[in-house]
């Protein structure tokens, strides 16, 4: 724990620590979401796709059972991309996205010289999810 951390004061007049602590002590739902969150950031370290799904699914107090199911595929293969084991192809990414209530998109990044990038984001387009 670094020193800028432990010294940081919440609302209360405690360190961020130390109210967070208590927090965890007093409250299992408080113990979960903090160790999910703690999860879901390690992992972003490494797929963001898979965090980012994780994440949205947490958020939405859905099981990976009850996402695969409504996006037509199996657990284990939600499991393996929440674990960060596979990259789904952009039809199946497209329908775990709309389960969790979002939608893909494609982007385009033009760089230009001494300027800043020009983007351009759009609905990916249904010829790719067929």
């Amino acid at each position: 724990m670094s020193p800028k951390t432990s010294n940081r004061v919440g609302p209360k007049g405690k360190p961020a620590i130390e109210a967070a602590t208590g927090r965890a002590r007093r409250s299992e739902h408080y113990r979960e979401a903090r160790d999910e969150y703690a999860a879901i950031r390690d992992l972003r370290k490494r797929n963001w796709i898979a965090a980012h799904i994780r994440e949205r699914r947490y958020e939405l107090d859905l099981t990976q059972q009850q996402v695969a199911q409504r996006a037509g595929t199996s657990h284990s293969f939600i499991s393996k991309l929440e674990g960060g084991e596979h990259i789904p192809t952009i039809p199946v990414l497209k329908r775990i996205l709309a389960v969790l209530d979002e939608e893909l998109l494609i982007g385009i990044e033009r760089r230009v010289p001494d300027e800043e990038p020009e983007r351009e984001v759009a609905p990916v387009p249904e010829l790719l999810t067929a």
